[in-house]
C-alpha cells in the first residue's frame, strides 16, 4: 500500500478492507473457484496461467515423538471443534472451507500442496528467466 510493491498474494480476509478502500487492487484470487467475497475478481487460472490453484490453508501439527494417546485426543478435540456452526460461519465470513481430514489424509495433502508450491515456483522461475521479468 505504500507502492513498494508490485505483487503478493495475501489471505483475502487481509486484503479485503483495503481492496474496498481502493488501496489495494486485486489481480486475481489464487484458488481455482473464484472468491464468494470478491465476485467479479477472477481466478488466475481464468486469467490465463492454466492449472494455477494454490489455497491458502492452516493445520496443526505435533512434534514428532508426541504419544499417540495425545495426537488421538487432539485429533478428536479438533474434530469436535470443526463440527461447531459457529466455527464455520467464522471461517466462511473469511472465505474459507473447513477441509476435515484424517492424519493419513492430511500428510498427502500436504505433500501435494508441496509439490504443487514447487511446481509453480519452477513456472515462475523459468518464465523470468525467459523473459527477464
Amino acid at each position: 500500500m505504500a507502492g513498494r510493491t508490485a505483487f503478493a498474494m495475501f489471505p483475502i480476509s487481509l486484503a479485503l478492507p483495503h481492496i474496498r478502500a481502493g488501496s489495494l487492487i486485486a489481480l486475481g484470487v489464487t484458488t481455482a473457484r473464484s472468491s464468494r467475497l470478491l465476485p467479479d475478481v477472477t481466478t488466475i487460472a481464468k486469467a490465463g496461467v492454466v492449472g494455477f490453484d494454490f489455497p491458502i490453508w492452516y493445520g496443526i501439527w505435533a512434534p514428532a515423538g508426541t504419544p499417540g494417546e495425545l495426537v488421538h485426543k487432539l485429533s478428536n478435540d479438533i474434530g469436535r471443534a470443526l463440527a461447531e456452526p459457529g466455527l464455520r460461519d467464522r471461517l466462511a465470513e473469511h472465505d474459507g472451507d473447513l477441509m476435515g481430514m484424517t492424519q493419513a489424509d492430511f500428510a498427502r495433502f500436504v505433500l501435494s500442496e508441496s509439490e504443487s508450491a514447487a511446481r509453480i515456483t519452477k513456472d515462475r522461475l523459468r518464465v523470468s528467466a525467459g523473459t527477464g521479468i
